[in-house]
């Protein structure tokens, strides 16, 4: 029990005020690597020397000193529950996906299943010595088209993640007991977003998703119905360096369906705002991306303004009374840039207002 009121969790009044988690995705990754360990997981689970391999811990400082130095973060480390269906008495798996060269769809995937004194080494190969991954050769595991949706539930960090989380974990779980292999789900430390609690990522496409329950985790496990229903649910996708280039990449979902997610995408600011407010956000921004579909059939750009249309005041963190003030954007213009041609042909505007909360 947490002795937290329903009416007090942060994703509760965070929906009950209308925020909206369009841009909250978080940045674009090199590396995201998912590496078994068993709960309990502490909410100083990262600088925890009792829990965690000095090798996971050594990957930690080196994402410090980049994220000092150049004030982004390039590797995401998250733990991943064992579970008995997937996992191997005295073995520990650890999933790795990295970023190819966009424009893309996917992340790379490779999995290796090694002995449980191991994970710490391996993960500082996949993540930081990639000239030593000749050393786990014999564990890596065969590539498959699996998917992998992870789940928050590390309610140490803020209670919604165990309160909501787990809810949809274990729908998510059954679900991918019905799969025949295709789907795997697993409860995850946290990643950011408490406030959009149930929250998960989608591996090894890269999508962050949002107040995930019951009828959404049947249409996002599925990948079917209408991708409208899952507009005000969808963060954004690790693919694309900006916020603001997520707002844009969302509207596209919904404009072309489930086939958007296998597109190869890639995306660039190309003006914003140069007197940013308080908080650092920019008041709007004219951004473009590109796709391609898989065939190359079908290729274009898009080219968009993103403008702020208000900001939400909600607490952060479950329990507390304190608020943030998200900002919210919007669509406001979008042109369409047909294949091969300079004109571009205006095809409609968004009146839907989505957010960047990061």
């Amino acid at each position: 029990m947490t002795g937290i009121p329903d009416s007090r969790f942060c994703s509760v009044c965070a929906r009950q005020a209308g925020l909206d988690p369009g841009g909250s995705g978080g940045g674009t990754f090199d590396t995201i690597l998912a590496v078994e360990l068993p709960l309990p997981w502490p909410a100083t689970l990262y600088g925890d020397a009792t829990r965690m391999p000095p090798e996971i811990l050594a990957i930690m400082d080196h994402i410090r000193a980049e994220y000092q130095r150049t004030k982004e973060l390039r590797i995401l480390p998250q733990m991943i529950a064992p579970d008995p269906q997937y996992s191997v008495p005295g073995y520990r798996r650890v999933i790795c996906w990295q970023q190819p060269k966009v424009p893309f769809a996917r992340f790379d995937s490779s999995e290796y299943l090694v002995p449980e004194d191991q994970i710490g080494p391996l993960s500082y190969a996949l993540a930081l010595a990639p000239e030593r991954l000749g050393e786990f050769a014999s564990f890596q595991q065969p590539l498959s088209d699996v998917r992998d949706l992870l789940v928050c539930t590390h309610g140490t960090v803020d209670a919604a993640c165990s309160k909501f989380g787990y809810p949809t974990y274990k729908q998510l779980r059954r679900i991918a007991g019905e799969s025949g292999g295709k789907l795997r789900v697993w409860r995850t430390t946290h990643f950011g977003g408490h406030v959009f609690a149930p929250t998960l990522m989608d591996m090894p496409h890269g999508s962050y998703w949002a107040y995930i329950e019951a009828d959404e985790a049947e249409l996002l496990a599925h990948q079917s119905g209408e991708p409208a229903r899952l507009h005000g649910h969808y963060r954004g996708w690790a693919g694309l360096p900006a916020p603001l280039l997520q707002v844009l990449e969302r509207e596209l979902f919904v404009r072309h369906g489930w086939a958007w997610r296998d597109y190869m995408k890639t995306g660039q600011i190309l003006r914003e705002d140069q007197a940013p407010n308080d908080a650092g956000k920019p008041a709007w921004a004219e951004v473009r991306l590109d796709y391609a579909a898989p065939d190359g059939a079908v290729s274009g750009a898009y080219v968009a303004r993103i403008e702020l249309c208000r900001r939400i005041e909600t607490p952060h963190t479950s329990g507390e009374a304190a608020v943030y003030a998200y900002p919210q954007y919007s669509v406001a213009s979008l042109e369409q840039i047909a294949d091969g041609m300079q004109e571009q042909q205006e095809v409609g505007r968004s009146i839907s207002a989505v957010g960047s909360a990061l």
